[in-house]
């Protein structure tokens, strides 16, 4: 018996190990969660982008390639995956300009022709909203789609002499996109990643990124020196976006053209879960791909939201309130019909001036007693 168990153990270790040796031999993908929608928990949306070893977005992925855990473990879901661009769900754009000083010449003019080049390959029903960075969020325009786009307003954006105070920038356009009613919200912030004076800390501003459930996505640009670059490194990784370094001005508009086709050509994943009870809790979901040569996964948490009344159950109350309604319509009709038919009032109608009469009534009273109600009734007959 006891060689027998140390048979067993021995394969088990045998295939794990092999296992093991498998999955290492395998090509690795890397799968970035740049947003998850948990707003309508159990029910929830994650948006993925799947990248090979050459940085290569990965696409056409069937959805029995996908598995979910939730917190570690193994998660029961049910799960409709979708490429974005079968869909028709429009992407509300925002993007952060620096106009100040420094960026004088080229890197001013550059940042412009990106935004312009940007527009041309926004879907129709996508909008985009442009700001500056400066002592707030400056307005250079607001929603507007690819239609109502008027080149002539970037190309008048001029440089401030305001100090790129971006910390301060960054949450005060966080706060703008929060309210907006879009689901899909992306954030691109153009920069060399200096800031200067703001209110705000780096700490405060880092504490209120990971709170917000917005992507954002940065392309650095070496003014001066490539010392505050990584500061744009740190927005993007605690967002779930993507840091693009970009050396040369001129790849400014080819860098934006990526953030796009990262947004365009991610997966949509709608899943319901059903093995974590909603709790006000944040929680970590894991996202794997594995092909027969390559593997991956991505992580990102979320809330699981407790709402105080089930969606399920506002239906079902709304129904019931519907039939209600119905049966105290119905009800009220039986009883006057019962009512009328006690008092011996039926569909029974006088031939002659056609009053509803009573089954014990021999003459009508109507016609006995208000004569001249009959020859209307007779005159209106004969017309």
């Amino acid at each position: 018996m006891k060689r027998h168990t140390k048979i067993l153990l021995s394969l088990f270790f045998l295939c794990v190990f092999a296992q093991n040796i498998y999955c290492e031999s395998k090509k690795a993908l890397s799968v970035r969660i740049d947003q998850i929608i948990s707003e309508d928990y159990p029910e929830m949306t994650a948006y993925a982008v799947v990248k090979n070893e050459k940085n290569d977005i990965v696409s056409g992925l069937a959805p029995g390639l996908f598995s979910f855990r939730i917190d570690t473990e193994e998660a029961k879901v049910v799960s409709k995956i979708t490429p974005f661009s079968m869909l028709e769900e429009s992407v509300d754009y925002t993007i952060l300009v620096s106009n100040n000083g420094i960026m004088e010449g080229e890197p001013f003019d550059f940042q412009k022709n990106a935004i312009l080049k940007f527009v041309e390959l926004m879907n129709d029903n996508d909008t985009l909203s442009v700001y500056t960075i400066g002592e707030d969020a400056g307005v250079v325009l607001e929603n507007t789609t690819r239609k109502t786009f008027d080149s002539a307003v970037i190309n008048k954006i001029e440089l401030s002499d305001a100090q790129p105070r971006l910390y301060d920038s960054i949450i005060n356009l966080l706060r703008k996109v929060e309210q907006k009613k879009a689901k899909r919200k992306i954030i691109i912030i153009l920069s060399d990643g200096r800031d200067q004076n703001s209110r705000f800390t780096k700490d405060q501003m880092m504490e209120t990124l990971s709170n917000s459930g917005c992507p954002i996505y940065t392309v650095g640009m070496k003014v001066l020196s490539n010392q505050h670059l990584s500061n744009l490194d740190e927005i993007s990784q605690i967002t779930g976006g993507t840091y693009y370094y970009t050396p040369r001005f001129k790849d400014l508009p080819e860098s934006l053209k990526r953030v796009i086709e990262c947004i365009k050509q991610s997966y949509v994943i709608k899943l319901k879960v059903k093995s974590v009870k909603a709790d006000n809790q944040i929680h970590l979901l894991e996202v794997k791909v594995e092909e027969t040569e390559s593997v991956g996964k991505g992580l990102k948490t979320f809330v699981a939201v407790k709402h105080p009344v089930p969606k399920w159950v506002k239906i079902l109350m709304l129904i019931v309130a519907i039939l209600l309604v119905i049966a105290g319509i119905l009800l009220a009709i039986l009883r006057r019909i019962s009512k009328r038919k006690k008092m011996g009032i039926t569909k029974r109608k006088c031939p002659d001036c056609g009053n509803i009469m009573k089954d014990s009534w021999e003459d009508c009273p109507f016609c006995k007693y208000m004569p001249d109600l009959k020859k209307k009734r007779k005159s209106r007959k004969e017309k």
